[in-house]
């Protein structure tokens, strides 16, 4: 059972998984609950993690040897949500290989992707963002409410367009998410930040129409966070604002937007609809540039994309 799941986070907890993200591919054979683990993973940690938790819901996992085989589409570490895409990846690739039903499979899933998250100290919204689809607004932190009794108090919303974007990084390595979220002034800062600027975000229809005050309230988050006192991140902005005119886009038609975590960014149309015929040139431009690049759209259904 082969499965892709994907996503990618934004500033100001606000979400969007795209088509590009972690490829996790679960093979059994009648054994003992053996885990082998392939790929590129960072680590085993978080697969075993995961079968660990799945076998709280369904003792038979342990009635087979498993080979998961983990492929990224994206570094880790850069504040792309990977960890969490994996988790899920790994839970339901599991599952749909035992042929449990497909509600139940996604649901619990998600509840243990949740878990492991916490577990590793890792995780800002990533599992709640992929559940949802789109473009989400987190209402309240946790794993999102499910049904079959799992879930928690999480709540969010989100609506779907198929928005093209290109995702920055710099090809250096960054920080794992818990070295962030384990440190008391970064979490005050970004907490007092991010609850700032949702306070507009929460009030009214959550839809296509919020887009350009989504982007404004992303750039004031980046401000009051203090992501641009950063000079690594500065550096970054500069560089992608090269590339934009070198690929003749200085028109303001198209804004970078600074990832939460690692040295990365994404780049959007300020207007949407919007086609896609931008992307390539500016990959290119930024790829001149030594940074890493890739063209990507908003997906709808980050659990079941292939």
């Amino acid at each position: 059972m082969k499965l892709t799941i994907y996503c990618i986070r934004a500033v100001v907890e606000q979400e969007c998984p795209l088509d590009r993200g972690v490829i996790v591919e679960a093979s059994a054979k009648p054994g003992s609950g053996q885990l082998q683990i392939e790929g590129d993973a960072p680590s085993d940690h978080l697969h075993r993690l995961v079968f660990e938790e799945l076998t709280e819901f369904d003792s038979s996992v342990n009635e087979f040897d498993w080979i998961i085989r983990h492929s990224c589409e994206l570094p880790p570490s850069q504040g792309f949500g990977l960890s969490a895409a994996g988790a899920i990846a790994c839970g339901l690739a599991i599952q749909r290989t035992l042929q449990i039903e497909e509600e139940l499979a996604r649901n619990r899933a998600i509840h243990i992707a949740h878990r492991v998250e916490r577990r590793l100290s890792g995780g800002l919204g990533d599992v709640a963002a992929i559940h949802a689809g789109g473009v989400e607004l987190r209402l309240e932190p946790g794993c999102p409410q499910l049904s079959d009794d799992l879930g928690g108090p999480g709540a969010v919303l989100s609506w779907y367009e198929a928005i093209p974007i290109v995702i920055v990084w710099r090809t250096t390595s960054s920080q794992h998410t818990s070295n962030y979220i384990d440190d008391g002034e970064w979490k005050l800062a970004i907490r007092a930040a991010g609850e700032h600027c949702l306070f507009g975000l929460r009030e009214g229809r959550w839809d296509r129409t919020r887009w350009s005050e989504l982007l404004t309230k992303s750039a004031e988050f980046a401000e009051r966070s203090g992501l641009l006192a950063d000079s690594g991140r500065v550096d970054l902005l500069h560089l992608i604002g090269s590339a934009l005119a070198g690929s003749g886009h200085a028109d303001g038609s198209l804004l970078s937007r600074l990832c939460m975590l690692g040295e990365s960014a994404v780049i959007v149309p300020k207007e949407i609809p919007c086609t896609s015929d931008w992307q390539q040139q500016v990959v290119e431009n930024l790829q001149m540039r030594n940074l890493g690049a890739t063209a990507a759209f908003v997906a709808s259904d980050a659990l079941n994309l292939h």
